[in-house]
């Protein structure tokens, strides 16, 4: 097979796992608030919303079409060959290192923790806190997303 045809195959499995995988996410800036404002029942019905789309939707691309693509679109297309001299490349896998460990371990353990609380009963203080946190580490990984994805689209040095 061309070279080009298989990179052309890997670069749309990459772009449609970041546009599935993450793209939802960026509505949890929307839905987060809401769930503030829905009342219990309603809340809770949303926060579990969230926590199913990372669940089923966000993790499993994160963790496996995401790196697996990359790192095959890596090999594929020669990044491989003075891998540090592409800057762009390895800032974004940084980032994405980071932004996938407040992801993975910070939010999804904080929204699981929110949802538990919710289902005990009203609102705590420890809820409260919970939500903030959340509400405060949500925007830092958009905006990683973000710088991702311009680094990925740009290649700036490239």
């Amino acid at each position: 097979m061309d070279t080009s045809v298989l990179v052309a195959i890997l670069l749309l499995i990459h772009v449609a796992g970041a546009i599935i995988g993450f793209g939802p996410t960026f509505t949890f800036a929307i839905l987060g608030p809401m769930a503030g404002k829905a009342g219990p029942q309603g809340g809770l019905a949303l926060l579990e919303a969230m926590h199913a789309i990372e669940k089923k939707l966000t993790v499993p691309v994160a963790m496996g079409f995401q790196p697996l693509s990359g790192l095959a679109l890596i090999f594929v297309s020669g990044y491989n060959v003075n891998f540090f001299s592409h800057y762009w490349l390895w800032i974004a896998l940084v980032i994405y290192a980071i932004a996938f460990y407040l992801a993975i371990v910070l939010q999804n353990g904080r929204l699981e923790r929110m949802i538990a609380i919710g289902k005990a009963g009203p609102p705590t203080p420890e809820f409260i806190a919970t939500a903030k946190k959340v509400a405060q580490t949500g925007p830092i990984i958009t905006a990683m997303l973000v710088v991702i994805i311009i680094l990925m689209v740009t290649k700036p040095g490239g």
